[in-house]
């Protein structure tokens, strides 16, 4: 009889704690077990597996921080231009000041893109403009008068949209003022860029018509440093490093010529349209900025008058 009691209890434990056993007890931790030696390879196998997801994170995160590195100088000249503006001019004026001379740079960037030349990404200067290097040299004076008059015809555009919207803010207001103000900027920077004198674009232009073009621009910047000094006034410091720059980049252009002659033998059906595109240009900016200051001064007298 206690055989047979025995037994059943023994059955009935059974079925009560088979689930238990494997749920709870086959799975509690041991003590580690003594593994085998692995070889040499089975170990390198065991090791590529957390290297692999290391490679993976880095492509992930990593490399798309490597791409934005390349607009770090961009960004961070940029940032400071705007807090150096924004300090001498104000906010509004400042930022609008920058703005204008990205877009002017931009129009570097889609004419070179367009030529095939790549370029790199803007560099800004705070008051004195932004530069954008060439990754490759212009084939020829014509490529290079393309992707030179590309900066003015940009930047008129943008200087346009500026007094167009001058046009719509209600006249006497502070955005209408501001918006008119820099419209003549603009049209101011861009035909500064247009005088024929190497760094500036319009000397990079002058030259696909001739290198002695040149000379003309050193007459207009010895001006602009001698008419505030013979008045007794102060000149812009900028133009003493345009003069120098540009002396030596006029005289490099020269010896260029004759060392590679290739580079500037275009044809003259070229060399007329560059001729054409380059006055329209010089005459537009003039005349647009003329009718801005114009009316910058109504502005101001209407506003003495209220």
């Amino acid at each position: 009889m206690r055989r047979v009691l025995a037994r059943v209890v023994r059955r009935v434990y059974t079925r009560i704690t088979a689930g238990y056993h494997t749920a709870v007890v086959d799975t509690y931790p041991t003590a580690p077990q003594p593994q085998p030696e692995q070889s040499p390879l089975a170990r390198a196998r065991r090791a590529a597996g957390p290297v692999a997801v290391g490679a993976a994170a880095l492509g992930k995160y990593a490399l798309p921080l490597i791409k934005l590195a390349k607009f770090g100088p961009t960004i961070v000249s940029m940032v400071i231009s705007v807090a150096l503006m924004a300090t001498i001019f104000g906010a509004p004026y400042g930022i609008g000041l920058i703005a204008l001379i990205a877009i002017h740079e931009s129009g570097h960037l889609l004419f070179a893109r367009h030529e095939g030349i790549r370029t790199g990404l803007p560099i800004f200067l705070g008051p004195f403009g932004a530069v954008i290097g060439l990754k490759q040299p212009p084939k020829d004076v014509r490529q290079e008068a393309v992707i030179a008059i590309g900066g003015p015809v940009v930047g008129t555009m943008g200087a346009i949209v500026a007094l167009i919207l001058s046009g719509a803010a209600p006249a006497g207001t502070y955005t209408h003022n501001l918006l008119l103000a820099l419209a003549y900027v603009g049209f101011l920077i861009n035909l500064f860029n247009l005088v024929p004198f190497s760094p500036l674009d319009g000397g990079r232009v002058a030259s696909a018509l001739s290198p002695w073009v040149n000379l003309v621009g050193l007459g207009v910047i010895l001006l602009l440093i001698a008419g505030p000094v013979a008045t007794g006034h102060s000149f812009n410091p900028f133009l003493l490093f345009i003069l120098v720059i540009g002396g030596i980049s006029t005289l490099q252009r020269f010896k260029r010529r004759g060392a590679n002659p290739e580079y500037e033998r275009i044809p003259g059906r070229t060399r007329m349209w560059i001729a054409v595109a380059y006055v329209a240009m010089l005459a537009i900016t003039a005349v647009a900025m003329t009718e801005t200051h114009a009316a910058l001064l109504s502005a101001q007298v209407a506003s003495t008058i209220q």
